[in-house]
C-alpha cells in the first residue's frame, strides 16, 4: 500500500509561496479606522464596540495548528491569528484561553467558542449560533500501517469527544480520546486502528511526534469546516465577526496559514554553535585531548598487565570446552577471544552477542551470573551462561570484568519443551486446564474498568459423533474447532481446552458484549464448513467479569449460561447477566 502524505505536501507548498511572498501578511495589515468604513459597520454596531468589553474565547487544545500552545505556553494556531484580524478590523478585544477537554469548560465563563466544526454544536450547546466558515480542510483517513484502508470493518476508531461517528461507523467499536493528538497517538500505538480528521491537524502532529506506523490517505468525505461558536444570543456580535470574516479573502487567508504554519522553532546549528562558543569549544577540547592522552599512556601501561593475564586465560580455554570474553568500562570496549569469534560462522551473529554482553556488563553492577539469548541468522536458538570475575583500579572503582561462555542452549530448550508440553494439550495445541486457570486467574487480578469476558462452549452431540463416526473423527472435530479458535480470536485471548469436548476463550481489553457475540456467532458459521457427515455445532456461554471475580465465580457464571443455551437448542449463545439465569438473553 502506497502511504500517501497529502498534508505534507500542501504545507511544503505553503511554506515556498511564504518564502516567496515574504511577509506579504504583515504588509496587508489593516487599518482600524479604515475598516470600519470598509466593513460596513452600522452606527448601533461601531457604538456596540465602544462599550464592549473583551470578547472572552474558549476552545480546546490537542488541535494544532488550528489551536494550541507553542512550547512557551503562548496561545497560537489559525483561529488566534483570525481573532487578530478582527481586533485590528473592528476594534473588538479578544481574551484567549484553552482547555484540553470539552467537559473542563465552564461555558457560562465564556463567550465564544473559536475554532468549532459545526458537528460539535449539539455537544457543546444546541442554542449555540455559528458565524461564517474562516476556515475549511479536506478530510484525511489515518490508519495504522498495520490496517488495510479497505478493510475497516469491525475495527477499533478513534473519535473525538464531541465529534460525530462518521457514516457507517458503530459504537460499539469506538474508542473517544479528548483531542485530535491523543487520537493519533492512539492509532500510532495500535490501541486503535483508524480514525478521521482535517490535512493540517493530521500533518502537524504527524511531523511534530514523528510518527512512523501511521499512514494518511485522503478520501472524499466533505470538507471540514470551522467557525465561531457564540454562547450568548448577541446578534450585533455575530454581525459584526460575520462582517469581518466576509472581509478576509483567500489570498489573506492563505497568510494566515502560512504565517502558522512555517513558525517552527528554529534548531540550533553546527554555524551558530561555532560563532557563539567555538574559542571555548576549542579549547575544551583541547583540553579533553589532553586528559585523553595522559589516560590512553596510564591504560597501555595496565593493558599490558592485563593483556598478561588475558593470555592465560586463552590458553585455559584452548585445551577446556568454554569461550572467554572481556569488557572494558573506561574505554567501553568488548574483546572475544579467537575461541568465541570462530564459534560463529558470520559477522552478523558475533554482533549480536557483542550486543548482549555489551548491554549485561555495561552498567558496572557486579553481575556475576547471567544467562544471554539471541537468534542466529540460522534461525537457531543460543544460551549462554556467563561467570565473571571483576577487576579494579585506583579508588576501588571498576577496572574491567573478564568472564567465560557455557553454552547451555540444549539444556534451556529442553526445558522449554518441557514447559511448552506442560502447558499445551497434546492433541489440539490449545493451553490444558490447569495452564488456562492459571493465566485467567492471573488476568483476573488487572481487571479494573477493563470489559473482559470468559466463553465456555461445548460441543453438541459429541458423544454421538464419536460412537458413530469414530474417536478419529472427534479428534478431527476437536483439531478443526482449535484452527478456527486460532483464527478468530486475538492472539492476546486465552483459548483452552477444559477436557473432553469442553473449550474455553478469555477476552480481555474488548469494546462491548456484542464484540463477544459477533466473535461467537461467527464460530458457528465457520463450523458449517466442516467436512462431516453429521452437523457440527457450539453451545456457547458468556459471562462477562466483574470487580473481585474469582475464577469459580466467574466460571461458574459462564457454566450457568453455556447449559442454558442446551436447554434452549443446538448452536445457541448466551450471556449471563446479572440476576436469574433464566432471564440471560439468547442470540
Amino acid at each position: 500500500m502506497q502511504k500517501i502524505r497529502t498534508s505534507f505536501t500542501k504545507i511544503a507548498v505553503y511554506i515556498i509561496l511564504f518564502m516567496a511572498v515574504q511577509p506579504s501578511f504583515i504588509a496587508e495589515s489593516f487599518v482600524y479606522d479604515e475598516s470600519k468604513s470598509l466593513l460596513g459597520l452600522t452606527h448601533e454596531e461601531q457604538e456596540y464596540i465602544s462599550k464592549r468589553p473583551a470578547v472572552k474565547a474558549v476552545s480546546v487544545e490537542g488541535s494544532a495548528p488550528i489551536q494550541f500552545r507553542n512550547n512557551k505556553g503562548e496561545i497560537k494556531g489559525i483561529s488566534v491569528e483570525v481573532m487578530n484580524i478582527i481586533s485590528i478590523m473592528t476594534g473588538l478585544v479578544f481574551e484567549c484561553d484553552l482547555y484540553d477537554n470539552l467537559d473542563h469548560i465552564p461555558l457560562d465563563k465564556y463567550d465564544v467558542a473559536y475554532g468549532i466544526p459545526p458537528n460539535y454544536v449539539n455537544y457543546i450547546d444546541e442554542n449555540m449560533v455559528l458565524s461564517k466558515p474562516f476556515l475549511k480542510s479536506k478530510t484525511i483517513l489515518f490508519l495504522n500501517s498495520s490496517i488495510q484502508p479497505n478493510e475497516l470493518n469491525n475495527k477499533i476508531y478513534a473519535g473525538v469527544v464531541g465529534g460525530t461517528l462518521p457514516l457507517g461507523v458503530k459504537e460499539e467499536n469506538t474508542k473517544y480520546y479528548n483531542t485530535r493528538e491523543e487520537s493519533l497517538n492512539a492509532v500510532e500505538s495500535g490501541i486503535a486502528d483508524y480514525g478521521y480528521g482535517n490535512e493540517y491537524s493530521v500533518a502537524y502532529y504527524t511531523i511534530k511526534n514523528d510518527y512512523n506506523n501511521i499512514v494518511t490517505v485522503p478520501v472524499g468525505k466533505e470538507d471540514r469546516e470551522y467557525c465561531f461558536g457564540f454562547l450568548e444570543n448577541d446578534d450585533l456580535l455575530v454581525s459584526i465577526v460575520n462582517k469581518a470574516l466576509d472581509s478576509i479573502n483567500d489570498n489573506q487567508m492563505n497568510n494566515i496559514i502560512l504565517n502558522v504554519t512555517t513558525h517552527i522553532d528554529r534548531k540550533i546549528s553546527w554555524n551558530m554553535i561555532m560563532e557563539a562558543y567555538g574559542v571555548r569549544i576549542f579549547s575544551i577540547i583541547a583540553l579533553v585531548i589532553a586528559v585523553l592522552i595522559i589516560s590512553v599512556i596510564i591504560n597501555i601501561r595496565t593493558n599490558r598487565i592485563l593483556k598478561l593475564q588475558n593470555r592465560r586465560y586463552e590458553s585455559l580455554a584452548e585445551i577446556s570446552n568454554e569461550y572467554f570474553f572481556e569488557y572494558c568500562f573506561l574505554q567501553e570496549k568488548l574483546i572475544l577471544s579467537d575461541k568465541t569469534i570462530h564459534m560463529f560462522d558470520n559477522e552478523a551473529d558475533i554482533d549480536k552477542l557483542s550486543e548482549k554482553l555489551t548491554e549485561a556488563f555495561s552498567n558496572e553492577k557486579n553481575i556475576v551470573s547471567a544467562d544471554i539469548e539471541f537468534t542466529l541468522s540460522t534461525g537457531e536458538k543460543k544460551v549462554f551462561r556467563t561467570a565473571t570475575t571483576y577487576i579494579f583500579g585506583k579508588n576501588n572503582s571498576h577496572n574491567c570484568v573478564i568472564g567465560k561462555l557455557t553454552d547451555i542452549s540444549e539444556e534451556f530448550s529442553e526445558k522449554e519443551e518441557l514447559l511448552t508440553m506442560s502447558m499445551t494439550d497434546g492433541l489440539t495445541g490449545l493451553y490444558n486446564a490447569s495452564a488456562a486457570r492459571e493465566l485467567i486467574e492471573k488476568k483476573l487480578c488487572d481487571v479494573d474498568n477493563k470489559k473482559n469476558a470468559l466463553v465456555l462452549m461445548d460441543i453438541d452431540n459429541f458423544k454421538n459423533i464419536n460412537d458413530y463416526c469414530g474417536h478419529l473423527a472427534g479428534d478431527y472435530v476437536l483439531k478443526f474447532i482449535a484452527m478456527i479458535l486460532k483464527d478468530t480470536f486475538r492472539k492476546t485471548d486465552i483459548i483452552g481446552r477444559l477436557g473432553g469436548d469442553e473449550l474455553c476463550v478469555y477476552l480481555s481489553d474488548i469494546p462491548s458484549k456484542d464484540f463477544v457475540y459477533d466473535k461467537c456467532k461467527n464460530l458457528n458459521d465457520l463450523l458449517s464448513n466442516i467436512d462431516m457427515e453429521m452437523p457440527v455445532s457450539l453451545s456457547i456461554g458468556i459471562s462477562m467479569t466483574s470487580k473481585d471475580d474469582t475464577y469459580e465465580e466467574l466460571f461458574k457464571r459462564a457454566d450457568e449460561a453455556m447449559y442454558e443455551s442446551k436447554r434452549s437448542g443446538k448452536g445457541k449463545t448466551v450471556i449471563w447477566d446479572s440476576g436469574d439465569v433464566s432471564n440471560c438473553p439468547t442470540m
